[in-house]
């Protein structure tokens, strides 16, 4: 019993010297100006505006006004249903600096097209938009509003080359 005791005493002298001390108590004082998740007041729709994802905000762009000029010499494009924004907003030709350009087939386009035309159609649309605005750093979105026909995606970048990709 002796011999318990001893040991249990032994244990118990180990461990305190082992243990680490408690942290300081915390203050009633906040570090920090926030305590907690700031609740949200509203909803925000979701939305798709390519002009963000380069860089801009949705808020600093402007709608395009004269699209149907700017694509006339693309055979295709009036049987799409083409929108465009560009920045900074207000800006036209040499001083438009990106642009978003979102199309539907509404017509049936796409579905008429294999993958290599598909191809061409968005390398003509992007070059006429380069045409019109030299300086600009540009974005395509071509879909079918079924989802049946396949989509293109082209970016064509501030004085560089077009890059198509059809589906």
């Amino acid at each position: 019993m002796l011999r318990a005791l001893a040991a249990g005493l032994l244990v118990g002298v180990v461990l305190t010297a082992c243990a680490q001390a408690a942290p300081p108590a915390p203050t009633a004082e906040p570090t920090s100006a926030i305590e907690g998740v700031t609740p949200v007041v509203g909803t925000v729709e979701g939305h798709f505006n390519p002009t963000e994802a380069i860089g801009q905000g949705a808020n600093s762009s402007s709608s395009v006004t004269d699209i149907a000029s700017v694509f006339a010499s693309v055979q295709q494009a009036s049987q799409l249903r083409i929108t465009a924004n560009s920045s900074p907003p207000g800006a036209t030709g040499a001083d438009v600096q990106t642009v978003s350009i979102l199309a539907q087939d509404a017509g049936g386009v796409l579905k008429g097209l294999n993958a290599d035309g598909k191809q061409a159609l968005g390398t003509a649309l992007l070059n006429a938009a380069a045409t019109a605005w030299p300086n600009a750093s540009i974005s395509l979105l071509i879909s079918d509003p079924s989802g049946t026909s396949g989509t293109i995606i082209g970016n064509h970048p501030k004085g560089g080359q077009n890059t198509v990709i059809a589906s």
